[in-house]
């Protein structure tokens, strides 16, 4: 049996769009094949709320669509604002290996950011823009975070 989690954003159900806002945290990647060979950009926004300001969720990864791209890249505290539509999903580990059971939760995230707009930001000067390739995109975002990157043994994602 799965546990339901994030319990305000469940409540919302998934018939329609709705306005959410969040306080940017940093950026990452996430690998987006078995071979870790082809990486994407990532946001993580904390301290999600509803158009009510209700918090729905501590935290979210979103990728890093066409819209928080062009807002430039972000300071830490920055809130953004987007639409998006509340979607269900399966948490945790589904395979079939040997003496690994399978643990799995149902969760809920907010799916297809649109209108992604800059509410309120600590750092007024002009902001640096995203690479628009991918693999270079990807490249800066470790560099932001090479220290913490290389402790974790996480190697450049193009090398």
């Amino acid at each position: 049996m799965c546990k339901n989690t994030r319990v305000n954003l469940m409540k919302k159900g998934n018939n329609k769009r709705y306005r959410f806002s969040g306080t940017f945290e940093k950026y990452g990647f996430k690998y987006t094949d078995r071979y870790r060979t082809h990486a994407a950009g990532t946001v993580l926004l904390i301290d999600i709320k509803d158009e009510d300001g209700i918090v729905v969720t501590d935290h979210l990864w979103f990728n890093l669509t066409k819209g928080f791209r062009s807002l430039g890249i972000l300071s830490p505290g920055d809130v953004v604002s987007f639409n998006g539509r509340v979607k269900p999903y399966q948490k945790g580990y589904l395979g079939h290996r040997f003496g690994k059971t399978q643990s799995c939760t149902t969760d809920y995230k907010i799916d297809r950011p649109t209108k992604v707009t800059l509410e309120r930001t600590n750092d007024k000067a002009t902001r640096e823009k995203f690479s628009t390739k991918n693999w270079t995109l990807c490249n800066q975002i470790y560099e932001m975070y090479k220290e913490d990157y290389q402790k974790r043994g996480i190697p450049k994602p193009y090398v």
